[in-house]
């Protein structure tokens, strides 16, 4: 991900509330009223090459991953028989499963990488952040979401769980027991890392 000027950050904010004002719901317009600079500027990975890495990191993984599962659920409305996809819950799950990265309620979980070698030698241009609670990035975004009240279904709770992949161990016990909305939206931020992720590196060899 290239580093975006302050007008790109701009637009990608507005983009991302946006969308989540059309939930209707003033909990969750509290969390991005409290939260969501501090989203804007925080990344979700440590190394260049990971991808989403630098400001605004976090809210563009979410766009990404909400655009792909948008298209995936639009090219399946005309199969027979048509699964039951519930748009509000697609977007619940892929523009709010990363928020977690955040850290918690006072600590970022990343901070600046210091080190001078760790940067120009390994891309790593952040570092966890010692002051910020442990957690998993699902946990945390669920702790989140019940801080402020924000209500969701199991559904979109299993999704979130999921969201980091169906390969980790943690989360084979939902393997073979999923929605169809919930294997679509992971499949969904897979593709959107994994094609972040490659057009880092081709933009690294170009």
């Amino acid at each position: 991900m290239k580093l975006m000027n302050e007008t790109e950050l701009s637009d990608l904010y507005n983009k991302y509330t946006e969308y989540l004002k059309r939930f209707q719901d003033p909990n969750l317009d509290l969390l991005i009223e409290e939260l969501g600079q501090r989203l804007l500027s925080s990344t979700y990975s440590t190394k260049i090459d990971d991808g989403y890495c630098g400001p605004g990191g976090i809210i563009k993984f979410a766009l990404d991953s909400f655009s792909i599962a948008n298209k995936f659920a639009k090219s399946i409305e005309n199969e027979i028989p048509s699964p039951v996809i519930s748009k509000k819950s697609l977007a619940l799950i892929t523009l709010l499963f990363p928020i977690g990265r955040l850290g918690d309620l006072e600590n970022e979980q990343f901070v600046e990488q210091t080190s001078d070698w760790h940067r120009n030698k390994l891309g790593q241009l952040y570092e966890y952040n010692e002051k910020c609670s442990k957690m998993s990035v699902p946990h945390r975004t669920l702790f989140l979401l019940q801080h402020y009240g924000v209500k969701i279904s199991a559904e979109e709770m299993i999704g979130i769980i999921c969201s980091t992949g169906m390969h980790f161990e943690e989360n084979k016990f939902y393997l073979h027991n999923i929605s169809e909305l919930v294997q679509l939206c992971t499949h969904a931020i897979d593709i959107a890392y994994e094609r972040e992720k490659s057009a880092t590196k081709q933009g690294k060899n170009s």
